[in-house]
């Protein structure tokens, strides 16, 4: 609480001399205050990653703006923005992600008596059970069998999208990821407990295959999170049986040290697997800039950090129509074909973004709550999505410890990141993908761990009865 205050007061501070390159800064710190709050709590949240990615945005994009007068995008959007314009708009998207963490901090304190019953039962069972080696084995196999499934599917290359499956085959990958991921967790587990050659050929292997699959997911989708969330997805859940709790340099640290990498990745979207394996990565990373320059050309518009700029255009746009509701409610219905619903929105777009005059840009979900129903409407829609991210969170933190909770720690967080800048019917199939077979391996695991310890206890049982009666002899 102490940090969203500090927020609101650097907020409407700034709002004083919002034509001045002084609140651009102001409102940076406001930000930052936001991103404290969520620090301070010593654990990645689904929350605390749309808020840092959010500040990449909403904060550090601006600036570079300024200071370099990189324009280019808005010139596209035929907008001419001055400091007073980059000022308001950076000022009203600072507000929405302040409205964001004021739903997020609500929900625990409204829900306090539901969470407290929550964390008694998550009490009486935090041992995470350990899985026979038959069992895994079966996930190795399982992760052997999804090799040739995306085998087919990268041959079919980007244009996949446009087959006869569509969105669904491009889809696939995802919840197939995720059993790769579910898998070296467990297995991991195995060597933590049983310290031997087996074991760690075991997770040597499962890694192996897991990032054999990772790379064929490249030549599916050019979006970098595609395929690189599973990677990240994987660390945080590592940390999490490793340290017990993951804090934000696990995450930030990573994300802005490899910031070039992932620009370069981008602007390489259209190269192929085997093309990219051939290049001298760092000589074309850096491509004869300075670090300084590299790291901080990360910010132009020529790249995916320029969220704000479409911001900016939707900002100073006036729809045709709003959506309002139908957004959301959209939602669960992005699942239902084509086939059967004529009428279905293309590519999922509910509201009017002629503001980014066709190009395949987006102005951020914070956007595209501003262009279904104006300023207010986006406010309120931010707060009600910082509370229900919030409850995502805090039914998972308050979860028994296991491999099924430490999997969706890294799932949410992840896909909170990239809930700043997606729809928001893609940030809800990209959690419920990667959840659903991991809730189904969650499942069968147990089982299979509950039997072996049920084995384990009749064999104690029958020892103790023979000892009984040699000693009764």
């Amino acid at each position: 609480m102490p940090f969203l205050i500090l927020s609101a007061v650097l907020l409407f501070s700034a709002y004083a001399v919002v034509g001045t390159e002084a609140a651009l800064w102001i409102l940076l710190g406001s930000q930052l205050a936001l991103l404290g709050g969520q620090i301070a709590r010593r654990q990645l949240t689904g929350v605390g990653g749309f808020v840092f990615l959010s500040i990449l945005f909403f904060g550090v994009r601006p600036l570079y703006l300024f200071f370099e007068r990189d324009t280019n995008l808005l010139q596209k959007y035929l907008i001419r923005a001055d400091i007073s314009d980059i000022g308001i708009t950076m000022w009203w998207g600072t507000l929405a992600l302040w409205c964001f963490c004021c739903g997020a901090t609500l929900m625990p304190v409204l829900m306090r008596g539901y969470l407290r019953k929550r964390r008694a039962n998550s009490a009486l069972s935090a041992i995470r059970p350990i899985v026979s080696n038959a069992t895994a084995l079966q996930l190795l196999a399982a992760q052997v069998i999804t090799l040739p499934i995306m085998m087919v599917l990268a041959r079919g290359g980007r244009s996949i999208y446009g087959s006869a499956f569509g969105a669904y085959a491009y889809d696939l990958p995802v919840p197939l990821q995720a059993v790769h991921v579910f898998a070296v967790v467990v297995i991991l587990e195995r060597v933590l407990r049983n310290r031997n050659g087996g074991t760690l050929i075991m997770l040597v292997v499962s890694s192996a295959l897991f990032l054999a699959f990772t790379w064929l997911m490249r030549e599916v989708s050019s979006f970098r999170g595609f395929y690189l969330a599973g990677v990240m997805i994987v660390g945080i859940a590592v940390l999490m049986r490793l340290k017990g709790r993951v804090g934000y340099a696990w995450l930030i640290i990573p994300v802005v040290a490899l910031q070039p990498l992932f620009q370069y990745l981008g602007a390489q979207r259209g190269m192929t697997n085997q093309e990219l394996a051939n290049v001298d990565l760092v000589d074309d990373v850096i491509g004869g800039r300075t670090l300084a320059e590299t790291y901080w050309q990360f910010y132009d518009s020529g790249g995916d950090i320029n969220i704000f700029d479409t911001f900016v255009a939707a900002y100073k746009y006036e729809p045709r129509w709003y959506p309002y509701a139908w957004t959301w409610l959209y939602v669960p219905l992005h699942f239902v074909p084509r086939a059967l619903w004529e009428g279905k929105p293309k590519r999922g777009v509910t509201m009017d973004v002629a503001c980014t005059k066709g190009l395949p840009t987006s102005p951020g979900i914070a956007g595209f709550f501003l262009l279904d129903g104006g300023l207010v409407w986006m406010l309120l829609s931010m707060t009600l999505l910082g509370y229900l991210v919030s409850w995502l969170d805090w039914y998972i933190l308050t979860m028994r410890a296991g491999y099924l909770q430490a999997c969706l720690i890294g799932i949410v967080t992840i896909n909170g990141m990239f809930l700043s800048r997606v729809f928001l019917w893609q940030y809800f199939y990209g959690i419920l993908y990667a959840v659903i077979p991991c809730i189904i391996l969650a499942w069968y695991t147990g089982r299979s761990a509950n039997r072996m310890q049920a084995s384990a206890r009749r064999a104690s049982g029958a020892r103790s009865v023979g000892v009984f009666r040699g000693d009764s002899a």
